[in-house]
């Protein structure tokens, strides 16, 4: 499930970030995560956090608040249509499981460093651990965020207890301050596409995804909101002057062959559903991540179309229609009999 981040008091007035929260909801964003412990925030922040708080109620978000005990104090929370508390700094094992215990809502609980010492903290006081997830940090200084390997651990150990995750992607568009360097879990996300590291945590079983940076664009969210989980969409910058025959080709929906080249994905469909010649064009050097389909002096490979795993010097029985190179992290990890198509 696909997220926005929502902080009051920073770059964005209470009517922009209202705004903006329409329009994700519109473009079929269904999570919202917002914070009340950034120390950062100015003077408006705490009437601007109950706007975004009561929007969020109004527009049916599922909605997770990172709030410090501070504020929690400051807010009657049983106000708002409010499903998990993300509990910061100032709270005990023992006063979290009174509040999860008396209120509607879950706890989100720190998935990057929790310990079993503490899961089974909250399993000695009683907490029903069906009402629990557990969150990843976001990391906004370059350099900082978290390794691949560690993410899969501690998602392992999260599961084993039968816990949802969540974790964050940067947005490419508008960075939150103060540092403005993104805000992504996994350090290899920082400087990705959206619709790329969103899907690369799906594919390390992760339930909710949030963009953790505060604007993201209409495009970002669009791309977002159109993921399947049984479809890797890979984004394509495409060549000049294709064929109908060819954007065709491109615009369907692929599977990888179960024995695809040592060198190449090869899609298992696209020699069957070719609707006419491909003329010889474009036959260039093919470089690694290039998109090319086989034109019409490949015989009866015509139509075959591939995405090329190492470069391959030119072929003119061989058409480069496109470069998938933006979606590398995905093109690396397509397994055989894996379905993808391609975002242009």
């Amino acid at each position: 499930m696909i997220g926005i981040s929502i902080y009051a008091g920073l770059d964005y007035s209470k009517k922009e970030l209202l705004e903006y929260m329409n329009r994700a909801n519109d473009l079929g964003v269904r999570t919202m995560f917002t914070s009340a412990h950034i120390p950062e925030v100015k003077e408006n922040f705490l009437e601007d956090f109950k706007s975004i708080l009561e929007e969020s109620s109004k527009l049916g978000f599922t909605s997770i608040v990172d709030i410090s005990k501070n504020y929690y104090e400051k807010i009657d929370i049983k106000n708002y249509k409010i499903d998990f508390l993300r509990f910061d700094y100032g709270f005990t094992f023992e006063e979290m499981a009174k509040i999860i215990k008396e209120n509607s809502f879950g706890a989100s609980i720190n998935a990057t460093t929790l310990t079993e010492e503490e899961v089974n903290e909250f399993i000695k006081h009683g907490v029903d651990m069906s009402k629990v997830n557990a969150c990843h940090n976001f990391y906004p200084r370059r350099d900082t965020g978290i390794s691949e390997e560690l993410f899969i651990e501690k998602n392992k150990f999260i599961k084993k207890y039968g816990m949802n995750t969540l974790a964050f992607i940067p947005s490419q568009n508008k960075k939150r301050g103060p540092v403005y360097e993104g805000l992504p879990t996994l350090e290899k996300h920082r400087y990705l596409k959206a619709i790329v590291s969103a899907q690369h945590l799906m594919k390390l079983d992760t339930d909710f995804i949030i963009i953790g940076d505060q604007m993201a664009s209409d495009e970002e969210l669009k791309a977002l909101s159109s993921l399947k989980k049984d479809v890797t969409t890979l984004p394509i910058i495409l060549s000049d002057g294709l064929g109908n025959i060819e954007l065709e080709l491109l615009k369907a929906t692929h599977t990888n062959r179960m024995d695809p080249g040592e060198f190449v994905i090869r899609s298992q469909e696209s020699r069957l559903i070719k609707n006419g010649d491909i003329i010889q064009k474009n036959t260039i050097k093919r470089d690694k991540y290039a998109v090319t389909i086989d034109n019409i002096l490949y015989n009866r490979y015509e139509g075959e179309l591939q995405i090329l795993k190492k470069d391959l010097h030119e072929d003119n029985r061989v058409n480069v229609v496109g470069d998938a190179s933006e979606g590398a992290l995905l093109i690396d990890n397509l397994a055989p009999g894996e379905r993808f198509n391609f975002y242009i």
